[in-house]
């Protein structure tokens, strides 16, 4: 499968789920197909999931609620220090809202289509992300493209949640 290349200004990483348990996804340049990243979701009664960066260094933990509810997740980083907080709305099955409150880079909200599984994330209007799963494929695959100066790792874990609430609960 060819993915066009970012537009100037933004990184664009393929994340493809794994065959396993835990909802993983591992996470590569589309030009390359270097590994940047890994997504290692977790089984239990709480959705969790380790970001991992390439040289498999846990980089962000993603936890939710005991069985979900109510949809809302926390993410540390590597030292346990909670950096952001994100919270679901109540679900449409034409627009899905997320907010994300971070420590050190404003409130990131999150709309999108479960329709069109199209997902925009700004801060104050700016876009800082663009979640896409638009091709058909045996495995789920997405496309995260991320601005110049936001975190990928922690698009990742937006990334996750997304998955976890709209394609899986």
């Amino acid at each position: 499968m060819t993915v066009p290349a970012a537009s100037a200004g933004w990184t664009r990483l393929l994340v493809k789920s794994t065959f396993g348990v835990g909802r993983d996804f591992a996470v590569t340049d589309p030009l390359t197909g270097e590994r940047r990243y890994v997504v290692d979701g977790k089984l239990g009664p709480r959705p969790r999931a380790e970001v991992r960066d390439a040289a498999d260094q846990v980089v962000y933990q993603v936890r939710g609620a005991l069985l979900g509810i109510p949809k809302q997740m926390t993410v540390q980083d590597a030292a346990g220090t909670e950096v952001a907080s994100l919270r679901a709305k109540m679900f449409s099955p034409v627009r899905s809202r997320m907010t994300m409150q971070t420590t050190g880079s404003g409130t990131w909200e999150l709309e999108g289509s479960f329709l069109e599984k199209e997902y925009s994330i700004s801060v104050d209007g700016r876009p800082v992300a663009a979640i896409t799963q638009k091709w058909v494929t045996i495995r789920d695959t997405y496309t995260l493209d991320v601005a110049d100066g936001t975190d990928p790792g922690l698009a990742l874990a937006v990334l996750w949640a997304v998955d976890r609430w709209v394609e899986r609960d």
